[in-house]
């Protein structure tokens, strides 16, 4: 019977082990980059804040016809930004393209920006395609798929530019959104 007793032991403790080292990868796994914010306007209804977006967007993203409403509740549709590189990284010169949700409530909506996937303008040599960005560097690139010297190179330097640009994006986007809300009274009279 010890022995069996000892078997038991040690199954316990290597399910246990599997478990802990199943927990502690997910607790650091990385997440697409995301930016959220609420932009309140008392008093507005939320079909008028519908409305105004609509047409904030039609005016904000004229190149991108991929917009899917669910009339009166929420907009989502997709924009892109310039990724620009020096020399050294020109290889990944390109876009980043990204998805554009927003929700209507009385008096306020939410503005999310998220899936910065990147979009090179050529071809080159080695998977020159950075994927999407994530919240925050793993020390393992290979954790989200990034392998090979030249392409861990390459993620490393996309996500320390990318990552303000598409914060400098979303705080222009947002700020130039409300301002839109805002101003929805005066365009009317000041023509």
């Amino acid at each position: 019977m010890p022995d069996t007793n000892l078997g038991l032991e040690i199954m316990k403790k290597l399910i246990l082990s599997l478990i802990i080292a199943c927990l502690a990868t997910v607790g650091f796994a990385q997440k697409p980059l995301s930016f959220s914010t609420v932009i309140h306007a008392e008093g507005v209804n939320a079909q008028t804040l519908y409305d105004l977006t609509k047409n904030w967007m039609a005016q904000t993203f004229k190149e991108s016809n991929t917009f899917f409403e669910q009339p009166g509740e929420e907009i989502t549709g997709r924009g892109k930004l310039s990724f620009s590189t020096n020399m050294q990284y020109s290889s990944i010169k390109g876009h980043i393209e990204y998805s554009v949700n927003v929700q209507f409530k009385e008096g306020k909506l939410k503005f999310t920006m998220s899936s910065f996937t990147h979009k090179p303008e050529i071809v080159a040599f080695f998977n020159n395609d950075m994927g999407i960005l994530v919240d925050s560097l793993p020390k393992k690139l290979d954790a989200i798929g990034i392998t090979g010297v030249n392409r861990k190179a390459c993620y490393k330097y996309y996500f320390k530019r990318g990552t303000p640009l598409c914060k400098t994006e979303f705080d222009n986007l947002s700020a130039n959104l409300k301002l839109f809300i805002d101003n929805r009274n005066s365009t009317k009279e000041d023509w």
